[in-house]
């Protein structure tokens, strides 16, 4: 089901129902923008905190433009799971004196077309939300009763004129008008919280409350003392503004409160920009950025780190084709996969989705992801009791618990994100060192292309003549140092901090001065 503005507060009991019944929840995100460029590049060089330091200042200009969640629920007397789905568009907001931005790359906006995305959606009906930090600032602001003021010096021409236009209809029904009550349409809930403001101030004899059934009219009696009827609370005014202003961070805030596990695949980008539209900035420590993804949520799957590790159980001709979110729900859903030919759980649509559905479409990769995570955790709890049969949710999740809150990383030194605790040690083979022999400068494209046949490798430059090589493999590492070891061209072997870095070189000639030195005193000293 698609959730915008208009059905949002008409559906936020169902969802709320849905979630809290679930046992976990398929997640994915779409967004405005990929980090590209030389300096986002994913490079077999990069840990963790360095990939993360590099992207940290310039990802708060991307957002979530749809949010995908389906809430997986398990039927036990039939060994079924029902899925629910949700497609969330989200859009920014202006509010006061927070007006959230962002980028929208041209390639991203190509990319988007091409599977059909919403641009009327995003625009008109996207959800509004707040990340910890603008929701404290807004309600701060509201305790001390300065956000009336500060929002009516902050309307467009636009809004302004249509506050005027309604004072000047209260007015005109206080003068000339016979009826005890009046109706305001307003559909802005800022608008409207300011209508209510605006006209206690200026028609202080009249009392104004929300018309039942009804959220968009402001209902206003002529007499503020008539019987069987009270001002609306200001409290409740302001509560009304904030669910409104909270929109999809109400959904999150169900996510952090419920701690069900959340599933989904290749979740780095996901969790860093979870972090800036719903936490707040990102934190200039790797480690605190950590610490507040699993505060609020204690518990994350990434199906493409468990099918990496899974996978390498299977025979060549067992396998998927790759691990993408594509090929490996269509291994498991065509029924592929050997391991899984008996005791198998029904997974089921609630709703399905349209025919014309896609891929990159939150809503149904979320629940590609979920799916394949109950066919991994089957195929993990069987493994691990060695017979093929029903496996309900709570034993999958302990099958897999050994990649609980692992996040997988793409192309990088370190295999994985782990949120809580140390990140693992590298697991790529120790770097080369290359020096030309014959060029001045060396010409880093020029190894490269050299090297490519060997296999996955990266190059950086590492003084006038010299470079850094990064590969994927010890047998691609022990390719190059086999080939070039007596090249003309390029001497090239491990690298060494002490043989070939400046600050190396620099320790071991200090300690061969002072080695020297010492024996040349000693020498000094028995001579005489």
């Amino acid at each position: 089901m698609e959730i915008t503005r208009k059905n949002f507060a008409a559906q936020f009991d169902n969802i709320t129902r849905d979630l809290k019944k679930s046992c976990f929840v398929g997640f994915d995100a779409e967004f405005t923008a990929i980090l590209s460029g030389d300096c986002f590049k994913y490079r077999l060089f990069d840990t963790n905190e360095e990939r993360y330091n590099q992207i940290k200042n310039d990802v708060g200009q991307m957002i979530m433009t749809q949010v995908g969640l389906t809430m997986f629920q398990y039927e036990r007397d039939l060994d079924t799971y029902v899925a629910k789905g949700y497609t969330f568009h989200l859009g920014p907001q202006v509010f006061g004196d927070i007006d959230q931005s962002f980028i929208f790359q041209a390639s991203t906006l190509k990319f988007l077309c091409r599977h059909n995305f919403d641009f009327n959606k995003f625009t008109y009906e996207g959800l509004p939300y707040l990340n910890k930090e603008e929701e404290i600032r807004v309600r701060h602001l509201l305790k001390e009763n300065s956000q009336f003021n500060n929002l009516a010096s902050t309307l467009d021409m636009a809004d302004e004129k249509m506050l005027q236009q309604h004072c000047s209809e209260v007015s005109k029904w206080l003068c000339i008008g016979d009826d005890g009550t009046m109706y305001l349409d307003v559909e802005s809930p800022t608008l409207r919280y300011i209508v209510h403001n605006e006209v206690r101030i200026r028609f202080p004899g009249v009392l104004t409350t929300d018309s039942l059934g009804n959220s968009h009219k402001v209902l206003i009696y002529r007499d503020k003392y008539v019987e069987g009827a009270n001002n609306a609370p200001v409290a409740i005014l302001e509560d009304n503004l904030m669910n409104h202003l909270l929109g999809f961070s109400q959904i999150i805030s169900l996510l952090a409160t419920y701690q069900k596990p959340i599933i989904g695949h290749n979740m780095f980008l996901d969790i860093v920009l979870l972090h800036t539209q719903f936490i707040g900035p990102l934190p200039m420590k790797y480690s605190k950025f950590k610490k507040n993804i699993h505060e609020m949520f204690p518990v994350i799957f990434d199906t493409k780190l468990i099918s990496h590790e899974m996978g390498k159980k299977l025979t060549f001709d067992e396998v998927w084709k790759s691990n993408v979110l594509q090929d490996l729900y269509e291994f498991f859903s065509e029924g592929k996969c050997k391991k899984l030919q008996t005791g198998v759980n029904l997974i089921k649509l609630s709703t399905p989705f349209d025919v014309k559905q896609t891929y990159h479409e939150a809503g149904w990769d979320s629940y590609c992801s979920g799916y394949c995570f109950i066919r991994l955790g089957h195929w993990a709890a069987c493994e691990n009791s060695g017979k093929y049969r029903p496996v309900g949710p709570t034993e999958k999740i302990a099958a897999l618990a050994p990649y609980c809150n692992r996040i997988n990383i793409i192309r990088g030194a370190i295999p994985y994100m782990s949120i809580v605790g140390d990140d693992p040690p590298r697991h790529r083979p120790e770097w080369l060192h290359v020096k030309a022999l014959n060029e001045r400068v060396i010409n880093v494209g020029k190894v490269a292309s050299a090297l490519a046949s060997f296999g996955s490798i990266d190059i950086k430059p590492y003084g006038n003549r010299t470079a850094l090589i990064a590969a994927n493999s010890q047998f691609t590492v022990n390719n190059i140092l086999k080939q070039f070891k007596n090249s003309q061209e390029y001497r090239i072997s491990p690298f060494s901090v002490y043989r070939h870095s400046v600050a190396g070189q620099v320790a071991m000639w200090g300690v061969a001065t002072i080695a020297g030195s010492l024996v040349l005193y000693l020498l000094h000293k028995k001579v005489k």
